[in-house]
């Protein structure tokens, strides 16, 4: 029995780590020349996660640190000395992209196709994440006629500086929200734009008395109230999720009260009033942008962009933005399959796909793709999943069997959560089957996979 992991981001490793336990042998596949994934190719400014980091670490290997949330360097840092630990830097084939993958029903197994030939195993483990190299880019109109520089964030290296400029920074989301403090201390001046209004929640990032006695009980050798930390953390989120959602006027007054003192009643109207309620998108997590913002190092407009001149941008109100560099935090497109399938001479239709338990995809043979929570930390409920994904493996290499599946099905589209970049794929991306989307409910009961529910069939002959 051997696996071939696709990326060697946080999927991966973590893919790895469960394999090497439990004595199975693989190959990791990652098309870039480092590990980390998005933790290694966004590098904009301010880049970092907004979950807990001791609740997004592994389970197996918590980070400790005084600091919530960190930053990009120090993940992929994280994540390089997880993989030295248990021996999974070596597994790794680093500069190997997928090209194709086809699963010969015959021989029960699948032969990938890369940049670095073709490497064949019995089962794949699909941890590419979700969203696509290429950025999403909005036309503008007039775009071609301005003199300055029009870059996307996932071009932009936090390296560079715009000392004496004027920079114009597009988006609402959590990119925009990450890198606009950062920018503005780069830049000579800095404009948030904004088509409309998201929720944002300030914190200080330092971690609190809770985290800290957790995490001095751990260096002395007792583990267990980190774990129950992880949860608890969980726990947390998944009900301010569940309450935002269940009580918007109530959230829409929470977020008033915590914006109105570091803004006043105008900005609150024009910048801090969404049109959608509560959690029904990413809440965006920022560090010192009310302090910026008091300071004047930031500016708000919220309006959308009518037109570019050669000098500046044209908003819907008439108002004209004069700048010299428009960094577009518009986000990436959605991509949950990074190369085509074949199921013997036949390519495989992912388009509409049903995902059971948010592991096991219909109709493709012998393939796990964990599918992380939409609205918490990737790998509580990622991690669970390849737990799950193992207890296969081994019921199969105990009992002779060669081939696993579950039936493709038609299912609606109902994703937990309905930003721009979900919506724009509404169409064709895959149909979770068989959980809640609450990891918290989810890791107890909903990874759990039934044998009765697959598909098994015995080692060919």
């Amino acid at each position: 029995m051997n696996v071939i992991v696709i990326g060697a981001g946080m999927t991966g490793i973590a893919a790895g780590y469960y394999l090497r336990a439990n004595n199975i042998s693989y190959t990791v596949l990652e098309a870039k020349s480092d590990l980390g994934g998005v933790w290694n190719s966004h590098r904009w400014h301010g880049a970092r996660c907004d979950s807990d980091f001791i609740k997004y670490s592994f389970s197996f290997r918590p980070f400790l640190s005084h600091r919530c949330l960190q930053r990009r360097a120090q993940i992929q840092a994280y994540l390089r000395d997880v993989a030295q630990e248990f021996g999974i830097l070596e597994h790794i084939r680093f500069n190997t992209r997928v090209v194709k993958a086809v699963f010969d029903s015959r021989r029960q197994r699948w032969s990938v196709h890369t940049t670095n030939g073709v490497f064949t195993a019995q089962f794949l483990i699909n941890g590419n994440g979700y969203f696509a190299d290429e950025p999403y880019v909005p036309a503008f109109k007039d775009g071609e006629r301005f003199k300055g520089e029009i870059i996307h964030t996932s071009q932009l290296s936090e390296q560079r500086t715009f000392v004496g400029k004027k920079v114009v920074l597009v988006g609402s989301g959590s990119t925009a929200i990450c890198a606009a403090p950062e920018l503005a201390a780069v830049s000579g001046s800095l404009v948030l734009l904004q088509r409309s209004p998201s929720y944002i929640y300030e914190i200080s990032n330092q971690a609190g008395p809770l985290i800290r006695l957790c995490q001095n009980l751990y260096q002395r050798g007792l583990r267990t109230p980190v774990r129950w930390l992880r949860g608890y953390l969980q726990l947390r989120d998944d009900l301010i999720f569940l309450g935002f959602r269940r009580f918007p006027r109530l959230a829409r007054w929470f977020f008033r009260q915590h914006w109105r003192p570091a803004v006043g009643e105008q900005a609150l109207r024009e910048h801090f009033n969404p049109r959608y309620n509560p959690w029904q998108q990413r809440i965006a997590v920022a560090i010192g942008l009310k302090e910026k913002l008091r300071a004047g190092a930031i500016t708000m407009k919220t309006a959308e962009i009518e037109r570019f001149t050669d000098s500046g941008i044209v908003l819907s109100t008439g108002e004209s933005i004069d700048c010299d560099v428009c960094v577009l935090a518009t986000g990436l497109n959605l991509r949950f399959f990074a190369f085509d399938m074949y199921l013997d001479n036949a390519r495989i239709a992912v388009e509409r796909i049903n995902f059971y338990k948010g592991l096991l995809p219909g109709g493709i043979p012998n393939y796990f793709h964990p599918m992380g929570s939409w609205h918490s930390a990737w790998t509580q409920r990622a991690e669970p999943l390849l737990r799950s994904a193992m207890r296969i493996l081994c019921h199969m290499r105990q009992r002779g069997l060669g081939v696993v599946s579950v039936p493709r099905q038609e299912l609606e589209a109902r994703p937990g959560i309905t930003p721009t970049y979900v919506m724009r794929s509404l169409a064709t991306m895959p149909r979770l089957q068989g959980t809640t989307n609450i990891p918290t409910i989810d890791n107890l009961f909903s990874v759990r996979v039934g044998r009765a529910s697959l598909r098994f069939a015995a080692v060919a002959q």
